[in-house]
Parts: C-alpha cells; structure tokens; sequence
C-alpha cells in the first residue's frame, strides 16, 4: 500500500483514539481443545460491545489487566500471574507476578485470584511506557481474601524490537493490611492519582503518577472506618468529583479534588449488616446514582438528596419494581464486582462460573437489570476489568487547567429520548410516542426477542395482549446511528 494510502486509512482513527477499556480478556483454558472452553476478547466499538474468540494463553480468575495504544491496538494484558503481548507469547521477563504463597497456590492452576486488583496505565510524559499497579493477596479463613503489598510493575513496549519488556517488576509501593485502590485522572489532564485505603480504619494513601514516576502525595484520616469483616471495593465518578468505598455493612461517599488530591464531606452510606458479602461499587454515566451489590443484592443510593441512603432494587430471587412495588422471578445469580463500560452500562461479575455477565442499562433515573444479559461463548468467573475513566481529561477553569488536555467525547447515553412509553406501567393499552424513526425490539427478562417493529415519528401503538404480566426490556435504533435503551412493566389485569 502506498504511504500516502496507508495514511488516509489512518485518519479516522487518529481523529477518534481508542482507550485501553474496549478491550476486556476473558476464559479458561483449563480444558484445551474442548468445545465451549478457551479464551475470548469483549470488544467494544464505538460503545457497542461484540465478542471474538482469541488465543490468549491464558487462565483468567478475577485479576485481570490490558495495556492498549489509541489506535485501538492491544499491546500486553495479564492475569495477575503473567504478562503476554498482544501475540499471546510472554513478555521478556513478564512472568512471576504477586511473588507468595498465592501466586505459588493459583498461578500453576488457574489466573491470580484478588478481584480487583490490577490497573495497566500509560506513564505520563513517555509515550512507549506503561505503569502496571497491582496488589498481592492472602487466603484468610474468615475474611477470605486480603490484600497486600501493593507493587509496581514497569513495560517498556519499545523494548526488546518493539515487542516490548518488563524493565522493573514487583517493586513494592505499599505494606499493610490493604483494600483494592481505586484511580483518577488529575485535573491537569495528564497524571493520575491513585486512592489505596487500608482495612479497617479511615485512613487513605494517595500517590501521584507524573512523568517523574509514582510518589506518595498525602495520608489522609477523613469519615467512618471500614472494619467489616469482608474487603470490597472503591471507584471513582465518571467525572472525578466524587469517591465511593465499601464493604460487607458500611459505604462512604466523599468528594474529590482532583487538583489538590485531597477528599472532603465524607457521607456514610450504612448497609444491612445481615447482607452476604459481595463488595461491588459503581456509578451512573450522569453520576448522580450509586450502585451497590452483595452476594444476592443490588441497591442504589441518589446523591442528589440531602441524605442519600442505598436502597434495595434486586434481593435475589426477586427483581422489585415500579410502585408501589412489583416482584418479577429471576433467577439466581451471585454478583460481585461492578464496571462502567464504554457504552454506558455497568457490567457485573459473577461469583461463580458462568457464561454471561448481568449488566445494568441506565438512563437518567430509569435502570433495567438483565440478570443473564451478556452472553459470552467460554465461561468466566470473578473475572472483570479494573480501568479508569480514560476519557477525562482536564478540569477546565481550575487552577491546574495549563496543559490544555481536553477531554475525548463520552460514550455515554444521549441527553433525550428519541421514544417514550405511555402509559408505564401498562395493562391494554402501550404506544411508543417517537420523534426519531427508528427499529424497537422487546425483549423478556431472560434476554427473549418478544417482538420487532418499526417506528415512525408520532404515536407508534403496540400489540400487547400476548404479553403476560412482567419486566420487558426495550431497545430502539434510530436511523440516525443512537441506540437507547430502558424498561417497561405489565400489570397483571384486573
């Protein structure tokens, strides 16, 4: 291909980079040869997620990482155990991860097993550069799994011919009796901070990834201590303004400088202390909602109130909705951790071998849970991406706004709706009031195709005596390229 050629070909993705969160590694290889095992990437192009079979070579059992260029490229990924380069062969010295009893215990067996607990990050200010954080772990009898230390791993991907090497591998940055951390983008677009806490008290370590390496930039003392007996987890909001952590009977919210790298106005979110563990934590795309799991359980918390309070929205083997409430059957699935994907859905992992991952749809206030909703053709467990918000960039106006980084578009859902539903929920009578044209689909509960129409802008009304008192989820194209997305409930008759 001539240069010129190869050069036209590059620019629609020049114009539009790419972020290491669309690509997501997942499967066993435990079993080669056998139909329905192996491993497989979660691809997500232009928000929209597909899935391809892969030769990755590779055991994946809760850790997990990916380093990728922004012209969509992977370049490395790692269980916790290894790293591999994006041919699938190790990395120059990229193996021996998380040294101890459990990397010796899982590693020979299956991939590392402390959810969330590595991050893949492009170091500030050295284009070919990577900084890999990732946490050891423990088997306890009680708690289960604890954490500790926290390491540094360095990739130089113009190492080695280009292929890439590890150049510095599991340097301590932390001792302690630790949680998973959590990580943000600084408010002048280009460093990151990274929030690690320790169990069991209210305290929090926060370091700065600049082009001078990573250092320690505060300890702050700051709301209630965390002492439940089960290790959660902590996530940034899609913006970087606020902070959230949790555990097995207690979360936080606080809010974040994303310049001082400091939190303030901690308000603590209590949790029935009856509640299994689980540990998950997420916010909305809007980031005015905070998701929470248990083993069983799935809540939320609006952050627009005074008090905020987590209130139950899925208590296994009911999903509850509408008022007053409504209880729909699913069935069961034991969740885990939570992850704000690219298209704008919050994706769970399950605690137990399965092949799907329950995902959340959120719009606005309006949410539709799909227990089984993402299908996968080779089985995972515990197994689900760690990343940051790649897309912030910076704080505008603040005072650390000098590098003039803007921030890339969001993938997130659009600010109007092309249909809305009336009434719902509804007995007889549903008609889909459309000011786009456009294709629906309703789907059941489980994922079932129900039905597929056509819309025409106005009043579109629908057939709806076949349908039997439930949840339905609704999705709609526009012949204008937007996807949306959202639920609606039959009642039973009178």
């Amino acid at each position: 291909m001539p240069l010129w050629a190869a050069l036209l070909a590059a620019l629609p993705a020049l114009s539009q980079p790419h972020y290491p969160d669309e690509w997501w590694p997942i499967g066993v290889n435990e079993y080669p040869g056998v139909s329905g095992y192996g491993n497989a990437w979660i691809r997500f192009r232009n928000g929209v997620p597909s899935v391809q079979l892969a030769q990755l070579n590779m055991n994946f059992e809760a850790a997990v990482a990916v380093g990728a260029d922004t012209l969509g490229n992977v370049l490395f990924y790692s269980n916790g155990c290894e790293i591999r380069g994006a041919d699938g062969q190790l990395l120059e010295n990229g193996a021996g991860l998380n040294p101890g009893p459990l990397h010796d215990w899982t590693c020979g067996k299956v991939g590392y097993t402390a959810p969330r607990s590595m991050t893949a990050l492009p170091m500030p200010g050295h284009p070919s550069r990577w900084a890999l954080l990732h946490l050891g772990g423990d088997y306890h009898p009680s708690r289960k799994m604890v954490y500790g230390p926290l390491y540094l791993t360095e990739i130089d991907m113009a190492a080695h011919g280009g292929r890439g090497a590890v150049t510095s591998k599991n340097a301590v940055v932390a001792q302690g009796d630790l949680e998973p951390f959590a990580i943000v983008r600084h408010g002048n677009g280009r460093d990151w901070w990274v929030v690690l806490p320790e169990y069991g008290t209210n305290r929090y370590r926060i370091w700065l990834l600049s082009p001078q390496g990573l250092a320690l930039h505060a300890v702050q003392s700051i709301g209630p201590p965390i002492g439940c007996r089960r290790t959660g987890s902590s996530v940034f909001s899609p913006d970087g303004a606020k902070y959230a952590r949790t555990n097995s009977c207690l979360a936080v919210v606080l809010d974040f400088d994303r310049c001082a790298g400091v939190f303030s106005r901690p308000i603590p979110l209590p949790r029935d202390k009856g509640l299994l563990g689980g540990g998950g934590l997420a916010f909305s795309p809007d980031n005015r909602w905070l998701y929470a799991t248990t083993d069983l359980c799935v809540f939320r918390a609006d952050l627009t109130e005074s008090q905020p309070y987590l209130d139950s929205l899925y208590r296994w083997p009911y999903l509850y909705v509408g008022e007053p409430q409504v209880s729909q059957y699913v069935y069961g699935t034991s969740l885990t951790y939570m992850q704000l994907a690219p298209d704008g859905r919050l994706y769970m992992a399950a605690r137990h071998r399965e092949r799907y991952y329950p995902r959340f749809i959120i719009q606005g206030d309006n949410y539709a849970f799909e227990p089984k909703g993402f299908k996968l053709p080779v089985p995972t467990v515990r197994t689900l991406p760690h990343f940051p918000n790649f897309r912030l960039r910076t704080l505008t106006g603040s005072p650390c706004d000098t590098l003039g980084i803007v921030s890339a578009p969001e993938a997130s859902p659009p600010d109007h709706l092309a249909v809305r539903f009336n009434p719902n929920p509804f007995r007889e009578r549903l008609v889909a009031n459309a000011t786009e044209s456009g294709t629906l689909w309703l789907f059941s509960i489980e994922g079932r195709l129900i039905l597929s129409l056509p819309l025409q802008i106005g009043e579109n009304p629908i057939e709806t005596a076949g349908l039997e008192a439930g949840v339905y989820f609704w999705q709609v194209l526009t012949t204008a390229g937007n996807m949306q997305t959202g639920r609606l409930v039959k009642a039973p008759s009178r």
